[in-house]
């Protein structure tokens, strides 16, 4: 079976195709728009096809004999900009008669969630339902991995700021998703299922004490507005109300979300936030 992996050199990519080479997933391809981002180690190890998530064309010729893909969405936003690229994907997946499409979406999908993507990941999981394409739909809980770089400015700030108020987020790290899904590959009965990668579920205050012991230096839980923290990080333009949505959604209780589907699936149990901020 050949495998074909979208988004390979991005952050979540990255630790796919790690764990595919480590794990000697056979006829296991990527699928990038840059070539001169694939790590040259990757080179003798997994088969390279050019692709762009906009160009049908280019992403039919990427799938030819491919039998699985794997779909990571882009990062672009706001969320009317991606539903190309969803479009595009299932296409390009029915032209080049793809056996099955994991598609990798994200928890802040309910109906009444605010978070600005939300509509997206809506679509994107209807598209799959009406398109007759096999596919399994994997949904992932928030990254652990930003706090890691974001730690020494909140040193800085001695505080955390997020607008969550007395909501619980549930994170796990890009390399525990990364074996959640190389387990569902491994797994062929396992295919054609709704799966939640969860981690562990945290208010801010245990975060900011998790931060704190993490940094050697004491991080309060002190909130700021959604106004304001969008006002903070709006760059590039636009980003700020999209980040504060998120927040938005996980202080209205809808990102605290857990399932057991990685035990399940890794026979193992994910990081705690605290585990993955020792690793160095």
């Amino acid at each position: 079976m050949k495998i074909l992996l979208t988004g390979a050199t991005g952050y979540l990519g990255t630790h796919i195709t790690e764990l595919a080479i480590k794990a000697r997933i056979k006829d296991f391809n990527i699928g990038v728009r840059n070539l001169e981002k694939v790590p040259t180690h990757w080179k003798d190890n997994v088969l390279i096809r050019q692709l762009d998530y906009f160009d049908v064309e280019s992403m039919t010729q990427a799938f030819e004999h491919i039998d699985l893909v794997i779909f990571i969405p882009s990062i672009i936003h706001p969320s009317f900009k991606r539903l190309p690229e969803v479009e595009n994907l299932v296409q390009s997946a029915q032209k080049a008669q793809v056996k099955q499409i994991f598609y990798i979406g994200f928890y802040a999908d309910q109906h009444n969630n605010p978070f600005h993507m939300s509509p997206y990941f809506a679509y994107a999981e209807r598209l799959l339902a009406s398109s007759r394409l096999n596919y399994t739909y994997i949904r992932m809980a928030m990254y652990m991995d930003p706090l890691k770089p974001y730690l020494p400015e909140l040193v800085k700030m001695k505080k955390l700021i997020y607008p969550v108020g007395d909501g619980r987020i549930n994170y796990i790290s890009r390399h525990d998703i990364a074996k959640g899904v190389i387990a569902i590959l491994q797994q062929p009965e396992a295919w054609g299922g709704r799966y939640l990668l969860s981690g562990h579920s945290y208010s801010m205050p245990e975060l900011a004490t998790i931060l704190s012991e993490a940094a050697g230096s004491t991080i309060n839980y002190a909130p700021v507005s959604l106004d304001t923290f969008a006002s903070m990080y709006d760059e590039p333009k636009g980003f700020g109300a999209l980040l504060a949505s998120m927040y938005d959604a996980a202080a209205r209780g809808l990102l605290d979300q857990h399932a057991d589907d990685y035990q399940k699936l890794v026979n193992d149990t994910p990081q705690t936030f605290a585990q993955f901020l020792s690793q160095s």
